[in-house]
Order: C-alpha cells, then sequence, then structure tokens
C-alpha cells in the first residue's frame, strides 16, 4: 500500500514535466502576396494530359501540340489592372481571347478564373506562385456527367516558365 502512495506523486510529476511544452516564438513574416505572383509574361514550355478512366493513370507529354520549331509558344501576360493577354498562334484555345482575371479567393487561391466577353472559365491552380517563382502550373480538369454527378475524366496542365521584362 505505501509503494501505491509513493508512486502516485512521483507519475503526477511526471505527467507535469512531460506534458509542459516550449512556447513557439519567432515571427512567420508578412504572407506572400500571391496575385503579384502571376503578374508578369509566361510562356508556355510543356502541356501534358492524364487520363483518369486509365487505371495507371498514366501522364502523356502533348508539348508538341503547342510547342513547334519556327513557332512562338503561346505567352500570357497578367496585368496589373486585371486585365489579361494571351498569344497563342497554334493549338486549341483553352483560355479565351484575353479579357479580366481573378482568384477564387484572393488570401488562399485555389482556381484562376478568367472572364472574356460573354464567357468565365475556371482552371485549378497547380501551385501556388510567389513573385520569386519562375513557374507556374495550370490545370483544366476535363468532366462529364449531368444533373451535378460530374466525374473527372481528363486532367490537362500547362506549365508556364516567367519570361523576364
Amino acid at each position: 500500500m505505501k509503494l501505491q502512495h509513493l508512486l502516485l506523486p512521483f507519475l503526477v510529476l511526471a505527467l507535469a514535466v512531460t506534458g509542459c511544452k516550449r512556447e513557439i516564438t519567432g515571427e512567420l513574416g508578412d504572407p506572400i502576396d500571391k496575385r503579384a505572383g502571376f503578374l508578369g509574361k509566361w510562356e508556355l514550355a510543356s502541356f501534358t494530359q492524364q487520363d483518369l478512366n486509365n487505371p495507371l493513370k498514366q501522364t502523356r507529354d502533348l508539348s508538341h501540340l503547342y510547342i513547334q520549331d519556327g513557332v512562338m509558344p503561346m505567352s500570357l501576360t497578367f496585368n496589373d489592372d486585371d486585365s489579361y493577354d494571351i498569344v497563342q498562334e497554334i493549338g486549341r484555345e483553352y483560355f479565351g481571347q484575353g479579357g479580366m482575371w481573378s482568384f477564387d479567393d484572393p488570401a488562399f487561391p485555389t482556381f484562376l478564373q478568367l472572364m472574356g466577353e460573354g464567357d468565365t472559365l475556371q482552371y485549378n491552380l497547380g501551385t501556388t506562385v510567389r513573385p520569386y517563382d519562375d513557374q507556374m502550373a495550370i490545370e483544366y480538369r476535363r468532366s462529364c456527367g449531368e444533373g451535378g454527378a460530374y466525374l473527372e475524366t481528363v486532367i490537362y496542365t500547362f506549365t508556364f516558365n516567367r519570361i523576364p521584362q
């Protein structure tokens, strides 16, 4: 019985010592301006397709559809006045003719929205782009289905490199 009385204070003391954690101190700094990361001119570096219906979920490089010798690669320019411009000579037009751009949530963006004349296009952001990043990925996810029961079938990933100005 005496052993139980001696053991209880030691257990309480051990829990008190191990249960206390040092408080974290320091500054994380200012949050990164996600919008500023997009500003500037971007040139297409690669284009891939992932077929989600394929059991292997394999990704194919289809860059040759947009990038060919003697042809200027597609470029997107995101301007400070919330407008965007596109220059594209070959390939299917996934980004419209130009217009206005925004994020779904400026603080924590998930989607890039491109608003043209009479149409709004929405793309998943493959990465968060910081002002010092030189690469950006935009994903277009195709789906099929009716009545709200949509199933993603293909993911097109456009990877762009920043063009210094």
